[in-house]
């Protein structure tokens, strides 16, 4: 079929197009190829295009499948409207620069940084006035632990800090010397390693979890999440490392059955717990979980077969590389030794600060503002997703968190597909994170994305999602 109207041609490639409209939905063929009309220059800017009247009778589709494409074309940038007079090709769009696959060459375009959907801190909003008042005070007369390096375990009035944030904020209970600061996430694990040697004959972490945990453990046990959590292993001697308030990458909150079946394994001594609670400061809706830590401090011996580990620089920023770890009261000593003969790589320097900005509220006004912001960048992400990718992806709204996780509808979840998009992200300078990338036993895992939304700003998040749209419409 072919449409000429004016100095607009269309052709309908019958090879190429699924009239039916189940495996491509017909604006999206009609966007496509009316994006390859402009690529191979068959419209040339300043060409006028029917309306979508006339559009409409010529191809035999209804009005709305040409008016829902126009949009998306005028949306990009692709086409302009001229008042009384139509729609044309614009000038320098910017489809002339994302031509199909078949149309790239093979090198990648040369960027200057890493774009990835990142669910790091926005430093953009980071209260730079109010954290350099901060280094002042806290630099005045600094203390002599901090000079010498004496503060092996932590700087005092930090631990004291933190102890007060964590009641406050999570209902977590512990006295300042329970808490350790470490130099981040893989810094606690090894602490922790290190210090349960001789009590763990199996470490276990979550199936699926954060790459980097996995990476953490040269020898490993997985625990497969299902829609309630993990089971505790079989056996005794294990530790096992979760995020059971907000499953990592999952996103959701082991079932209240699953936590009885957990701290009855503690209280039956047969292992220990690292609780891992790394962004539930961000809780958009409803109340956060109370940590487990807190839970078990009403079971006897399970509370002290707990230790939980939380991040400053998922709230703050990534290159404090500042985090805690709580330890069981039992427990202080032996931490404090394995720290010692470890050595701690946590930045003395920078814990008098963060203790300041802390007990300043400066960190509590932070965190707020950072919550309402979060909030705010989730909700712009989804219209995104509403407005670009609706008809290949899938997703729920997530009540909390930093990322958001699109699962490709079972037409399109085709390993090629697959491939062809995230070769297409990458030619153009995008990082992908696949959800099958964070399992580690094999297995048929759903097809999705996770996608940080609170480090990149609003205009790369529109970038990037009209990127993904175009990567499906040529894959």
């Amino acid at each position: 079929m072919m449409s000429a109207v004016g100095q607009f041609v269309w052709s309908l490639d019958d090879a190429a197009v699924d009239r039916t409209g189940k495996r491509i939905p017909r604006f999206q063929q009609l966007y496509q190829q009316v994006c390859q009309g402009v690529v191979s220059g068959r419209l040339p800017v300043g060409c006028r295009l029917p309306s979508s009247r006339v559009l409409a009778q010529e191809l035999g589709v209804s009005r709305s499948v040409v008016v829902q494409a126009y949009d998306q074309l005028l949306a990009e940038g692709v086409l302009i409207s001229v008042a009384k007079t139509g729609l044309y090709v614009a000038d320098g769009q910017p489809m002339a620069k994302v031509a199909p696959t078949k149309l790239q060459t093979n090198k990648p375009v040369p960027h200057t940084k890493l774009c990835q959907f990142d669910s790091g801190a926005d430093v953009q909003m980071f209260p730079k006035r109010e954290w350099a008042a901060s280094m002042r005070r806290a630099w005045l007369n600094p203390a002599s632990s901090v000079l010498t390096g004496e503060a092996t375990g932590g700087y005092e009035p930090l631990q004291r800090a933190l102890s007060q944030y964590l009641l406050q904020l999570r209902g977590l209970e512990c006295a300042p010397e329970q808490v350790f600061i470490v130099a981040g996430n893989r810094d606690a694990l090894a602490l922790l390693q290190h210090t349960l040697q001789r009590s763990v004959a199996h470490w276990c972490i979550e199936d699926p979890c954060y790459p980097p945990i996995r990476a953490s453990f040269a020898q490993h046990l997985t625990l497969p999440i299902d829609t309630e959590g993990a089971r505790p292993p079989t056996g005794s001697r294990w530790a096992a490392v979760l995020t059971p308030c907000r499953q990592y990458p999952l996103g959701m909150a082991y079932s209240s059955l699953r936590r009885e079946l957990w701290l009855n394994a503690l209280a039956a001594e047969q292992g220990f717990i690292i609780e891992d609670d790394y962004d539930n400061e961000f809780i958009y809706h409803g109340k956060p979980q109370v940590p487990w830590y807190q839970v078990a401090a009403l079971r006897g011996v399970a509370q002290e077969r707990i230790f939980y580990v939380g991040s400053l620089s998922k709230v703050l920023f990534r290159g404090l590389r500042l985090g805690f770890v709580v330890v069981p009261k039992s427990w202080v000593s032996r931490v404090a030794m394995s720290q010692q003969q470890l050595g701690n790589a946590a930045s003395l320097p920078l814990q008098p600060v963060v203790a300041d900005f802390i007990e300043t509220g400066a960190f509590y006004r932070h965190l707020n503002r950072m919550r309402r912001h979060y909030l705010q960048k989730r909700d712009y992400l989804l219209a995104l997703l509403e407005q670009h990718l609706a008809p290949w992806f899938t997703w729920e709204r997530p009540s909390g968190g930093m990322h958001c996780l699109i699962y490709l509808k079972n037409e399109y979840a085709i390993e090629s597909r697959q491939k062809a998009l995230h070769q297409y992200a990458q030619h153009q300078g995008l990082h992908l994170s696949w959800l099958a990338d964070h399992f580690s036993l094999p297995g048929e895992h759903p097809k999705g994305l996770v996608l940080g939304f609170t480090a990149p700003s609003t205009e790369e998040l529109e970038q990037w999602v009209k990127l993904l749209a175009k990567g499906m419409i040529i894959a």
